[in-house]
C-alpha cells in the first residue's frame, strides 16, 4: 500500500492565527480592470494545512516509511534547535501577476541547511526528490486570476507574523479525499538536545 508522505515543520497556533488575519485582506479581493471590478478568486490555505514543507516525497510504499524515519532522525540529530521568523508577503511568479501568495522567512540559513541534508539523505536512499532550489516560504493562498496585487502585497512588506523555535521536524501523511487533503503527523523527530 502507498502513502502520500512529506516532511515539514508545524507552526504554532499564534502564528497560524496571525496568518489567518492576513488572509482576510485577500479573501474577497476585487480589483478594477478597466471599469469592471473583477474577483481575484483567492483560495486560502486552511490553518490545519499551514506548515512549512521541506521535502515532498509523494506516494511511497508503506514498507519504506521506517527508512524515511531513520534517515530524517539521523539528520535531525545533526542540528541544534534554531529560531525562525515569518516576515513580509510575496508572490510567485511575481506580485504583478501572482499565482501563489506566500509569507517570507527571515534568517533561514539553518532551515536551508536542514532541508538540504534531508533531501540529500533521502536521495541517496533512492527516494525521488524535486531538483528545484528550496525557497523557504509558507504558502498563504492560491489565486485563480492573475491580477496586479503589488500594492496590496506591499502593505505587508515588513509585517512580522511571529517567531518560533524549531526543535522538531515532522513526517506527515496526506490523505486525499472529496473535501480536500487531510494531513496527519505520523512521526515527530527531535533536533539535537
Amino acid at each position: 500500500m502507498k502513502k502520500r508522505i512529506f516532511i515539514a515543520i508545524e507552526l504554532p497556533k499564534e502564528i497560524k492565527q496571525n496568518l489567518l488575519r492576513v488572509q482576510q485582506n485577500f479573501k474577497d479581493l476585487k480589483v478594477e480592470r478597466s471599469e469592471i471590478p473583477t474577483a481575484v478568486g483567492t483560495k486560502c490555505v486552511k490553518s490545519e494545512h499551514m506548515h512549512l514543507t521541506m521535502v515532498f516525497l509523494g506516494d511511497i510504499d508503506e514498507a519504506r516509511i521506517s527508512e524515511i524515519e531513520e534517515i530524517c532522525s539521523k539528520v535531525a540529530k545533526n542540528f541544534l534547535p534554531f529560531e525562525m521568523e515569518f516576515i513580509g508577503l510575496g508572490a510567485f511568479p511575481n506580485s504583478r501577476q501572482p499565482h501563489i501568495l506566500w509569507v517570507g522567512i527571515k534568517d533561514s540559513e539553518k532551515l536551508i541547511s536542514l532541508q538540504k541534508e534531508l533531501a540529500v539523505g533521502l536521495k541517496r536512499a533512492g527516494f525521488r526528490i524535486e531538483d528545484r532550489k528550496f525557497v523557504p516560504h509558507l504558502t498563504l493562498a492560491r489565486l485563480r486570476k492573475r491580477v496586479n496585487l503589488k500594492a496590496q502585497i506591499e502593505k505587508f512588506n515588513k509585517a512580522n507574523f511571529g517567531k518560533m523555535k524549531i526543535s522538531e521536524i515532522y513526517i506527515f501523511e496526506s490523505e486525499l479525499g472529496p473535501d480536500g487533503p487531510k494531513h496527519k503527523i505520523i512521526k515527530t523527530l527531535q533536533l539535537k538536545d
